[in-house]
C-alpha cells in the first residue's frame, strides 16, 4: 500500500517504505545501514602545510647566522614636538565657551563644533590675532 502525500508541507512525491517481494526474507540482499558514518572530508587548506613540526628551541645553521644583518643601535630618544606658537593665554570665559561649545557638538553629532570648542578652550582659535596694517 503507497503511503499518502504530503501535500501540508510541499512534498508531493508518495514515500513508499514497504516493497513486497516474492523471495523469502532469509534469501533476500543485506540491506547497508544507512547510519553508517561517512568518512569526515578533509579541510580545504589553500597553503600547503608542513607534516613535521618541531618542538622546543631550534638552532640556526650557520649560513643562517652569517646572513643574519647586526642589530642597529637604537636611536637616541627624541623630544616631543613643540606646542604651537601660535595661540594666546585663553580666558575663563573662553574656557567655558570652549566646553558648551564642545558639548553642544557632541549632542548634535558635529566634529566641527567640538573642534572649535576645543581650539577654543586651548587658544588656537586665532582670537586676537595681530594682523598687519593695510599701507596707505
Amino acid at each position: 500500500m503507497v503511503a499518502q502525500t504530503r501535500g501540508a508541507s510541499g512534498i508531493t512525491v508518495p514515500t513508499n517504505h514497504f516493497v513486497p517481494t516474492s523471495e523469502p526474507a532469509s534469501r533476500q540482499p543485506a540491506k547497508k545501514s544507512s547510519t553508517a558514518k561517512k568518512p569526515a572530508p578533509k579541510a580545504n587548506t589553500s597553503k600547503p602545510r608542513v607534516k613535521k613540526t618541531t618542538a622546543g628551541r631550534v638552532a640556526k645553521t650557520p649560513a643562517q647566522k652569517k646572513a643574519t644583518a647586526p642589530r642597529k643601535k637604537a636611536a637616541a630618544p627624541t623630544k616631543a614636538a613643540p606646542k604651537t606658537e601660535n595661540h594666546r593665554e585663553p580666558t575663563l570665559m573662553d574656557k567655558v565657551q570652549g566646553v558648551a561649545e564642545q558639548i553642544a557638538g557632541v549632542l548634535e553629532g558635529n566634529p566641527a563644533k567640538k573642534a572649535a570648542g576645543t581650539k577654543k578652550i586651548r587658544g588656537t582659535d586665532g582670537k586676537g590675532a595681530t594682523r598687519a596694517k593695510k599701507a596707505v
